[in-house]
């Protein structure tokens, strides 16, 4: 999903959260207490000083990159420290809930930045493009903090809510390859300074060996899933997790895209409080990281398996449900899972390179 759409769609959806009705543990808290609605202040600022920053880098102002790539990791950590806090305080139950909803917002943002600052580091030069490429590493560290938070509040959160914030936590980690893809094709212009290209490859490698352990780590959530999504995601993640050579970039772009198309087409993405557990803040907020996947997938497979996983899982564009009939399911995941395995046996049996 590109990244404007999706901060946007996820600081919408903060409206439904400050929203809520109060509970016990909301009276507890007092105006000083971290919330979400303070990581959203956070957040705001740290999105709109990315936007300035994209801005500045198309122009060829190095100062102005510089300003407010300061401001976006300021901003960013600054959510992510007061979403944790939330995370370390919060009891089982509402508190868990709002906790998770602020480390999502935070995360989405981390993930805004990483693919921003990994888009831009062959357009700009001198020392502000060595300062972008050393804020890379920490940038993909500060987002892979959350979602190991994230991780860890899963046990805390009501059983309803476990569903939604597992697939929070697969979006988050391999929804998509955006800033491996950004990190190669700076790479392979050629263009970059021998210092600054030394920087880039290892933040190169580094993103790509998160999102490889992200695979395995995601497995274990894949049981917490709708029923009918864990066939696919398993199919994708098993082919993925035993591939012994390095996966390059585009092929690995498709394996994430597949994963986002998948989880897009969960029923409780961008759901009513009726279709998610009585949580749509956190439906929408998961609406906000997804979508797009189908798109890096090559030909008409997107559509295709858009059109089948709505029919499987029962996921439309407004957020509600349909059911198709009984006998109809084992048909429509023997074509999915059919189509899946077409295409990453066509992927993996030549395009991936040995490894080093």
């Amino acid at each position: 999903m590109s990244q404007s759409r999706r901060i946007v769609a996820a600081l919408a959806t903060l409206a439904v959260l400050v929203a809520a009705p109060a509970t016990a543990s909301a009276a507890q808290s007092s105006s000083k207490a971290p919330s979400a609605a303070n990581v959203q202040v956070h957040v705001n600022k740290a999105a709109t000083a990315v936007k300035r920053m994209q801005r500045h880098a198309r122009l060829g102002n190095g100062k102005g990159v510089a300003k407010q790539l300061k401001i976006a990791r300021s901003q960013s950590v600054a959510a992510s420290r007061m979403a944790r806090q939330m995370a370390e305080s919060a009891d089982p139950g509402t508190q868990s809930i709002a906790a998770a909803q602020a480390l999502t917002l935070a995360g989405t943002q981390y993930d805004q930045l990483v693919e921003s600052i990994t888009a831009i580091v062959d357009q700009i030069t001198g020392q502000v493009q060595a300062l972008v490429a050393n804020a890379i590493a920490p940038t993909l560290a500060g987002k892979q903090k959350i979602i190991e938070v994230l991780t860890q509040l899963l046990d805390q959160v009501p059983a309803e809510a476990k569903p939604m914030i597992a697939s929070i936590i697969a979006a988050l980690s391999v929804g998509d390859a955006d800033e491996v893809v950004n990190l190669d094709a700076a790479l392979d212009t050629g263009t970059l300074p021998s210092s600054v290209a030394g920087i880039v490859s290892q933040a190169l490698a580094m993103a790509t060996g998160i999102i490889d352990q992200a695979f395995a780590a995601v497995q274990a959530i894949v049981p917490m899933l709708p029923l009918a999504a864990q066939g696919p995601l398993t199919q994708i993640l098993d082919m993925v997790t035993a591939t012994v050579a390095t996966i390059m970039p585009s092929v690995l772009s498709t394996v994430t895209g597949l994963i986002d198309t998948v989880l897009a087409a969960l029923p409780f993405v961008g759901a009513t409080a009726s279709a998610s557990g009585g949580q749509p803040a956190l439906g929408g907020l998961l609406a906000g990281i997804l979508g797009g996947g189908s798109d890096s997938l090559p030909g008409n497979v997107g559509s295709i398996l858009d059109g089948l996983l709505g029919g499987l899982l029962g996921g439309t564009s407004g957020g509600g449900t349909t059911t198709p009939a009984t006998g109809a399911i084992g048909g429509i995941l023997n074509s999915v899972t059919g189509l899946i395995g077409n295409l990453l046996g066509g992927l993996f049996g030549g395009q991936a390179a040995p490894a080093t």
